[in-house]
């Protein structure tokens, strides 16, 4: 996704400039209006074009990116704290999925402050031939797929991007990367493959990856890279990894295990303040190992990343982690492990907390006791830290999202996301992003706050940045949804089809919405970010039989200035499914006549135009 030149990018999927004014209150108290601007495709259906400006040559799967209409989800993206013009972007991007094999990461990069993108990929996916691509290390071990991406820029024109490669195949060989640009993420420098993992399934499978640059104005450790991530071990001892470089990702240290003492852990986050202190932290899963619950956990380094503190807990909480059970347990299972090696699930993970075997459902084999159709979601951590001249060094915020204390209730199905009860009851209960603070470098932490408590609706996926004095916050919320029940998963309404499937909800359900605090996150204002709603549950993964939303958003600023992104069904077009009955409202756009059981002959017509859309923030 690079580009020839580091300001050269044609403006591609321009958009008519929407806004909305928000009041909200400045550092020190003076008013100001926040501006939320278009809503637009990060990841643009448009020709994309290779980095360092290399040809395009036939049978180079990039040839097919950005007119295919496939899937782009696990979104991500960094405002360049320099010169907030240039913003980058990054999905697991499924283009490549027909030419290629596999998912690849996509690159995207702005200009103009997000009102419009062009598209790339990183290089050394199976096809790429350039000199770039060859010299991949990925490309060299013959890897298929990648995912997970996450990106973070120095304070010097240099972009790191980070994520996962793996085969769907045995061997697995799940590696974690780090690739370098310079010249304002205008030109690839290298990719660098930081930990590999077992062959074995049943071995290590590196996963869920973190990025962060130290651009602490005060630090001593400038430009150092820091990237952390979960290693699925096969007896579910997750354990939290952790490595950094010194020359700009030339190199990096070994992995160090950072997590010891802590059982079942996954999300790891990280973040930098104005001296140079690193905070890592990451979700703690309820387990009966070491009688341990759902926690924030951290630690916390001084010396740039060379040793951390024991890990503590932040803060503890209620999980909002969906399930279900499923109709058909084999059948699902083999359906799951099917589409995952053709390239058409994005992960097979055994959930971790809720009371079920599945932890989405649609329709035949993957249809779930309930009838609902629903797409994964379990609680997430992200923490912040100010690094500019306006953070206290000894502050930092984590945010994640959890049950509300008080809305649980019972099941009325074997839908499931709130901790049952002591005598098993499967219980719901409502879904709220939380915040809370340490001014004392991690000593003690405030009691968690709610950003935002509408009276309807579930929040989930949420991420937050700190920059300039100011505190910028997303997250998917269903608090317009037309048919929302805390019974419900988001976009279902409790009516059912023919085939006792619930119906979808005539507004789709799902929003993003975002907020920005300028007191520490003592008080926040809240806006709409996405213009429309859109169902988050369209079947467009295995074999149009299950929805994926994409796991996770991102917001990244400078100062008053945030941008956001999230995963976004809008595009996506409708249809029938020949092989079922009922038109439940959750099929896409397929084509397979003149055999209704064959397979899907039309998929880049629209029906998996799964898009990763953005929006500036501005004061």
């Amino acid at each position: 996704m690079l580009l020839s030149s580091p300001r050269g990018l044609t403006a591609i999927c321009s958009s008519a400039v929407a806004a909305t004014v928000v009041a909200l209150a400045a550092p020190g108290g003076a008013a100001f209006a926040a501006t939320v601007g278009a809503d637009v495709p990060v990841s643009p259906d448009t020709p994309y074009v290779k980095a360092n400006a290399s040809p395009v040559t036939p049978g180079d799967a990039i040839g097919a990116c950005g007119t295919n209409l496939r899937q782009q989800d696990e979104p991500s993206v960094a405002v360049n704290p320099q010169d907030p013009d240039l913003i980058v972007g990054g999905s697991n991007d499924y283009c490549t999925v027909e030419t290629a094999g596999g998912t690849w990461p996509g690159f995207y990069r702005s200009t103009n402050r997000g009102a419009s993108w062009q598209g790339s990929l990183l290089p050394g996916y199976p096809t790429d031939d350039s000199p770039e691509g060859l010299a991949s290390p990925l490309h060299q071990a013959g890897t298929t797929n990648g995912g997970d991406p996450v990106q973070a820029w120095d304070r010097h024109g240099r972009l790191f991007y980070m994520g996962n490669a793996f085969n769907r195949a045995q061997p697995q060989d799940a590696s974690v990367w780090v690739a370098t640009y310079d010249q304002n993420a205008g030109h690839y420098v290298r990719t660098v493959v930081v930990a590999r993992g077992a062959p074995a399934i049943a071995g290590k499978f590196n996963d869920k990856t973190s990025l962060e640059v130290d651009r602490g104005v005060d630090s001593p450790f400038d430009g150092t890279v820091y990237a952390a991530w979960s290693v699925f071990q096969g007896n579910g001892n997750n354990a939290i990894q952790f490595v950094r470089s010194t020359d700009h990702g030339a190199t990096f240290s070994q992995p160090m295990k950072i997590s010891a003492g802590s059982h079942d852990n996954q999300f790891a986050d990280i973040s930098v303040a104005r001296d140079g202190t690193v905070y890592v932290t990451w979700r703690q899963f309820d387990s009966s190992r070491g009688g341990q619950g759902n926690a924030v956990m951290f630690v916390k380094s001084t010396d740039g990343g060379r040793s951390f503190t024991a890990p503590r807990a932040a803060v503890t909480f209620r999980s909002f982690d969906a399930a279900d059970v499923a109709g058909n347990p084999a059948a699902a299972a083999k359906a799951r492990e099917d589409a995952f090696e053709h390239s058409d699930y994005p992960g097979i993970e055994a959930g971790e907390e809720s009371v079920g075997n599945s932890r989405d459902c649609g329709s035949g084999p993957l249809a779930c006791v309930s009838g609902f159709t629903f797409f994964r979601h379990d609680s997430q951590v992200r923490v912040t830290s100010d690094p500019t001249s306006s953070g206290d060094p000894r502050t930092a915020w984590v945010a994640f999202d959890a049950t509300k204390p008080g809305s649980e209730v019972a099941s009325t199905s074997t839908y499931n996301t709130a901790d049952p009860a002591a005598d098993g009851t499967l219980r719901v209960g409502v879904g709220r992003v939380y915040v809370s603070r340490t001014t004392d470098g991690g000593a003690t932490w405030s009691t968690p706050r709610a950003i935002s408590d509408p009276a309807s609706g579930h929040q989930l996926f949420p991420d937050i940045d700190a920059s300039g004095g100011y505190l910028h916050a997303l997250w998917h919320d269903s608090r317009n949804d037309a048919c929302y029940s805390v019974q419900n998963p988001p976009g279902n309404c409790a009516a059912r089809d023919a085939a006792g499937i619930h119906t979808a909800s005539p507004n789709g359900g799902m929003d993003t919405y975002g907020a920005t605090s300028t007191d520490g996150g003592a008080t926040w204002s809240t806006f709409r970010l996405s213009s429309r709603s859109h169902q988050p549950n369209y079947e467009m993964f295995g074999d149009r039989e299950v929805p994926f939303q994409g796991d996770y958003n991102y917001v990244s600023s400078a100062g008053a200035f945030a941008y956001n992104t999230w995963n976004d069904n809008r595009q996506v077009r409708p249809g029938d499914d020949p092989r079922f009955t009922g038109g439940e409202g959750f099929d896409v756009l397929q084509c397979r006549a003149p055999d209704p059981d064959g397979p899907d002959t039309c998929p880049n017509a629209g029906g998996l135009d799964q898009d990763v859309f953005g929006a500036a923030t501005t004061g």
